[in-house]
């Protein structure tokens, strides 16, 4: 049985267009025709959460002060949608409508993915601030050793949490860059001057990352409390070879020691809410076997979230003996859920609208055949809604109707996001920790719903609840049937008085 619990996200790259929009240039409505489309397919497989590229390389996909548009949509950096609208308050809207939850992702550090390709605006920030850009290879990154450049990043995270409704904020393994042979970071000038009690660059380096990743938490907990903070690591932190808390790999870079991004250390301190390792390996990979770096991962949370990001983009790969087996995939879902980590994502949304080896009809029809709510995080909200109030059930001609009212708001001031229908047959009761008894996943304004597989209504037992926005679950409410009309009723609003003299007129006509 799958956990009624689970994140199952999808990562939608924008840079390149690889996933959303499908090329520049389109039309406003074309790309939003494509971004619902593309959200109600995830929807129908299951998905429950969308993690969006909004920042590739110092741009954005939304109206910002201190970015300039993406390429990606118009065509030429710096030029908004024709006509205009704002992508990802749409995304956003469109993500909430179905319940599913956003993720904003950003890359801070890259400002130009491939140089040779570049065609920049005029304030683009590597224009604006030639001195922060490190050249290394093919590619352009802030030097994260300069103070002022977090503090620019942080503003650009501020301008989204206080803008947009987002769910979370979301950094991939971008941090330093991945080690291209050949090519120097020349940022000694910048450690010698900002090292400070460093013992080394490799250490400064570090302490740098460290000091953004707890600067953004800082600033989320002052200013939004509620958005998560997660990040995607490279799948290895460090070798045990490397270091005795190490996992049993023999990878040739590491996050601790080539990315510089110390992410065990951000989960211990508690700056960050989940972790999304790319475990992009499979189960039989000699170096970086998936199953033993999983199970790594899930001794290492420090009671944060464990989502295992999956290579949907490899199967099928001949390149690799695991990925050949069109079983690999499912095989490493099932493999997440009986270490108990808390969900999966999948890289990239391409690769399922391409179906691998039928990777989506197995998530669709067996692993994520029933619905599941997202996992709750109570270090930042325990606090359950009110139960659904004065729940009825009545036959209709259509079905077994269920109608409830809106519930008074919780302690913490929320209200219900969400409603749950849970039902069963042969008078048996649900199981509200069974996800294959859920019929249906409501939102708030909704406070109706008709059953229409039901014909007999003492033959279907049914629950209700209320789930808040960070997925808390309400005591489960028992329907009441509706009392059935008396004659009275077509009388009203007549005083009881009136009522009882026509009764007794008519009574008294048949004597």
């Amino acid at each position: 049985m799958s956990p009624k619990r689970e994140f199952r996200g999808v990562w939608i790259a924008t840079v390149n267009n690889i996933d959303w929009p499908s090329k520049q240039g389109l039309t406003s409505d074309e790309q939003k025709e494509e971004l619902v489309d593309l959200i109600d397919f995830h929807k129908s497989n299951g998905i429950n959460a969308i993690i969006v590229q909004v920042r590739a390389a110092g741009d954005a996909l939304y109206p910002s002060n201190i970015a300039p548009w993406s390429a990606s949509l118009s065509g030429k950096q710096g030029d908004a949608p024709e006509p205009f609208y704002d992508p990802l308050k749409f995304m956003i809207d469109e993500a909430h409508k179905r319940g599913m939850e956003f993720h904003a992702w950003l890359n801070p550090f890259r400002v130009v993915s491939n140089i040779q390709r570049a065609d920049l605006s005029a304030n683009h920030i590597s224009k604006l601030h030639p001195e922060w850009v490190l050249t290394y290879g093919h590619m352009k990154i802030l030097n994260p050793g300069i103070p002022e450049v977090r503090e620019h990043l942080t503003e650009v995270i501020r301008e989204i949490i206080q803008n947009y409704k987002v769910d979370a904020i979301h950094f991939d393994d971008y941090f330093y860059p991945y080690p291209d042979f050949g090519a120097t970071l020349k940022d000694k000038n910048t450690y010698y001057r900002y090292r400070n009690d460093a013992a080394n660059i490799h250490d400064w380096r570090r302490e740098n990352i460290n000091q953004f990743i707890e600067g953004i938490h800082k600033l989320i907990i002052n200013e939004k409390p509620m958005i998560k903070f997660g990040v995607s690591p490279f799948g290895v932190w460090r070798n045990e070879r490397e270091s005795v808390y190490g996992s049993p790999t023999r990878s040739g870079y590491t996050c601790y020691d080539h990315l510089y991004a110390d992410v065990r250390f951000w989960l211990q301190q508690g700056w960050i809410d989940y972790v999304a390792p790319q475990v992009y390996q499979s189960t039989e990979h000699k170096n970086i076997p998936y199953e033993k770096l999983v199970d790594w991962w899930s001794h290492n949370t420090f009671g944060k979230h464990l989502y295992i990001g999956h290579a949907a983009y490899r199967v099928g790969e001949s390149l690799e003996n695991g990925w050949r087996n069109k079983e690999e995939l499912p095989k490493q879902v099932r493999h997440n859920r009986a270490v108990s980590t808390n969900g999966s994502v999948m890289y990239s949304s391409k690769a399922l609208k391409y179906n691998k080896e039928h990777l989506t009809d197995s998530l669709r029809n067996n692993l994520y055949f029933h619905p599941a709510l997202l996992p709750t995080m109570p270090w930042i909200d325990n606090v359950p809604p009110n139960a659904p109030a004065k729940v009825k059930v009545e036959k209709k001609s259509e079905g077994v109707l269920l109608s409830w009212e809106k519930p008074d708001k919780a302690q913490d001031g929320d209200s219900p996001n969400q409603y749950i229908i849970y039902s069963t047959t042969n008078s048996k009761n649900p199981d509200i920790n069974n996800p294959a008894d859920i019929i249906a996943i409501l939102s708030a304004d909704q406070t109706t719903f008709v059953d229409k597989e039901a014909k007999d209504i003492h033959s279907f037992k049914y629950l209700v609840t209320s789930i808040d926005k960070f997925h808390n679950e309400s005591n489960a409410i028992q329907p009441k049937e509706a009392p059935k009309k008396s004659i009275y009723t077509n009388l009203l609003p007549f005083k009881k008085e009136t009522i009882q003299f026509f009764s007794g007129l008519i009574i008294n006509s048949f004597q």
